[in-house]
């Protein structure tokens, strides 16, 4: 195996002979994302250093890790005669994977960034281990980390905020999808796997890819969001708690002791007055009605705004 200052993707530009390019692709079932099945011997695909086994991740500049083949292959077509693949071997893939980097055009020539680097994810952020994990735990120096959100403050630059937010299907929310190496997005401490919450100030988990993206472009050159990662955001689930600006460096909820959540409504705590007393009452049949109705109106799903189906990805 090969050591992992070693790894790196490599970026094959490729020029269209007489019989093509000379490379199969392919859609592996079970796994996500497009695959070079056969190169062919003495092809403008060998040349380039394209190899089986490879998967790709970007066609001239535009990443193609979420498109269907038949797109894929449609963006290959695109320019006339000649095409650039950025491609990842299985092990530069699976180190990208363990490190939660998004593979980037700038890391097949300069290879991947030393672990630690300030924008890569730290290992307390990985996603593996944050879904079961306490929420004391312990940060790089040792001390129990804080599981905050954080209010990134971005100001456009000529390439613009250098981020790209995606929706997906399996999970609402947006999500930022990748963060572009010293950007706007960087410098401000937004990271890959955030989830938004607020863009200036306005709360935006309810509302559609494309009106979360009019948010962020409403003020032409600057942006405040409000994020969480991943830890943090199980963490704020689990108490029921909506993360706002105010937690991010103001007073954090305290986890509930007695192995109940109490519910929660537009961020008010409802308290249950005989509690204290050590009542514990039985609803009335009117109460438990308008709490089953409740309950499923917030279960409904919203309704599709058909014109809006693809647009789950937009860059910044």
């Amino acid at each position: 195996m090969a050591a992992p200052e070693s790894l790196r993707p490599r970026l094959c530009r490729l020029v269209r002979g007489e019989q093509g390019y000379g490379f199969h692709l392919h859609g592996g079932k079970g796994r996500r994302g497009q695959f070079i099945r056969r190169v062919e011997p003495g092809s403008p695909a060998e040349a380039a250093a394209l190899r089986a086994g490879d998967r790709l991740v970007e066609v001239n500049g535009v990443n193609v890790e979420s498109e269907t083949h038949h797109q894929v292959v449609q963006r290959i077509k695109a320019v006339e005669g000649q095409t650039r693949l950025l491609v990842v071997d299985k092990e530069t893939d699976e180190e990208l994977h363990r490190r939660q980097l998004t593979c980037t055009e700038d890391m097949a020539h300069h290879g991947l960034p030393p672990v630690h680097d300030p924008w890569e994810p730290k290992p307390d952020w990985a996603r593996g281990g944050s879904l079961g994990s306490s929420p004391d735990q312990k940060d790089v120096n040792g001390a129990p980390r804080e599981l905050r959100p954080r209010l990134c403050h971005l100001r456009k630059g000529p390439q613009g905020y250098g981020f790209n937010l995606h929706s997906d299907k399996s999970r609402p929310g947006q999500y930022i999808r990748s963060v572009d190496l010293d950007s706007p997005a960087a410098h401000s401490g937004l990271r890959a796997q955030d989830r938004l919450i607020e863009v200036n100030g306005h709360n935006v988990e309810g509302l559609r890819h494309g009106e979360v993206v009019a948010r962020i472009k409403a003020q032409e050159d600057e942006a405040r969001l409000l994020v969480v990662d991943p830890e943090t955001d199980e963490h704020f689930k689990r108490l029921r708690v909506t993360p706002t600006e105010a937690h991010v460096d103001g007073p954090l909820p305290s986890p509930v002791t007695n192995g109940t959540s109490p519910a929660q409504d537009g961020g008010t705590w409802k308290r249950d007055p005989f509690q204290e007393s050590g009542l514990h009452l039985s609803p009335t049949a009117a109460e438990a009605k308008e709490k089953a109705r409740a309950t499923r109106i917030n279960k409904r799903a919203p309704q599709m705004d058909w014109n809006r189906k693809r647009e789950i990805f937009s860059n910044f």
